[in-house]
């Protein structure tokens, strides 16, 4: 299937820098693509960004959520050459970092470019070492005096990978979680039911901890949420068959489990039966480690039935990530249709 990929809206987002707790950039971006879709707008303190479509009262409430944030580093400390010692926001893996370019977000409103730099891995010291994350350092090019006139403390640093075109498939660095949000974004506006109150929610802080949409689901209280995120893929050299949990371009994945949530198996079978009947690719996920918003939308109140649409994505939590374009299309169509189509969801029980 085909929807129209807005690729310059997605690169967009994607290559806007929002570190956790930073998302402001983002949430105005999504405030001019969906104001005028929206029965109301509101951000509250967290920086959680919700857009509202009343409906006619007749159907469930259901919260939509994707992380603005991406992960990303504060300045620690800048030593006496001036270089910059880091700390992490959200989880890296140092040797996929070493020689990729970022951006220092300075509290001034200047952005600093810089490099993250290791010690020399030619050392014999060095060889055939994992390297941890508080041995790396950014090199600005600059000298001491510069950098500390320029950069202190606690600014924020994003990757500066941009957004580009790789074959079928698309290259970031914030696809985690900016394609999620594209996609609510793009079905937020498309869907036709009346019946449903849509809460369409750009959640801030998932990355350190799913901070925004435990907070955000207790404002909207819904009676189902769902969650689009991006996933694990396994479909690169080298990595065992047994182990892959999604496949680039098989279409959207919808999520069974994983380490932090069991998605609700009637609104899983209703999804997938969905999916089935339209001809829409999609495949199943299991993910043995990690999680989403979704779980901390499942834990509020009574518990709302939960499930996540996942994009597959190679090299995740790294400087550039890799997604197929076929599998965003097809989670926009599967989220619209799930929003034309569910009034008809009935759990057991109820």
């Amino acid at each position: 299937m085909n929807t129209g990929l807005d690729l310059d809206f997605l690169g967009l987002l994607c290559n806007t820098d929002g570190v956790s707790g930073r998302e402001d950039a983002v949430n105005s971006l999504l405030r001019t693509r969906l104001s005028d879709t929206a029965d109301s707008v509101d951000v509250d303190a967290m920086k959680n960004i919700r857009f509202v479509r009343k409906g006619d009262g007749t159907g469930p409430r259901v919260m939509l959520a994707g992380h603005t944030d991406e992960i990303g580093f504060l300045v620690f400390n800048i030593d006496n050459a001036g270089y910059i010692s880091l700390a992490p926001i959200g989880g890296w893996a140092a040797e996929n970092m070493i020689g990729h370019p970022v951006r220092i977000h300075t509290r001034k409103g200047a952005v600093v470019p810089g490099v993250i730099q290791r010690r020399a891995a030619w050392l014999p010291e060095q060889v055939n070492r994992q390297i941890r994350l508080d041995e790396l350092y950014i090199d600005t090019g600059m000298k001491k005096e510069a950098v500390l006139e320029r950069i202190s403390r606690g600014d924020w640093v994003s990757m500066a990978t941009p957004f580009t075109n790789l074959g079928d498939c698309l290259l970031g660095k914030a696809f985690d979680d900016r394609v999620g949000v594209f996609i609510i974004a793009e079905a937020f506006r498309r869907y036709s039911n009346p019946r449903l109150e849509v809460h369409a929610v750009g959640t801030a802080q998932e990355e350190v901890g799913l901070r925004g949409s435990t907070v955000a689901a207790q404002e909207v209280r819904p009676d189902i949420a769902i969650a689009v995120d991006v996933t694990g893929a396994g479909d690169i050299p080298d990595f065992p068959e047994r182990l892959r949990i999604a496949t680039l371009g098989d279409g959207v994945a919808v999520k069974l489990m994983d380490g932090s949530v069991i998605s609700s198996p009637e609104l899983v079978e209703f999804t997938r039966g969905l999916a089935e009947e339209a001809g829409i690719d999609h495949q199943m996920e299991i993910l043995l480690r990690g999680g989403t918003d979704t779980s901390s939308m499942q834990k509020w109140g009574a518990g709302p039935h939960a499930i996540c649409l996942s994009i597959p994505n190679r090299y995740g939590h790294g400087p550039g990530s890799v997604i197929h374009r076929h599998d965003v299309e097809t989670a926009i169509g599967l989220l619209t249709l799930m929003l034309d189509r569910l009034h008809e969801f009935r759990a057991s029980g109820s």
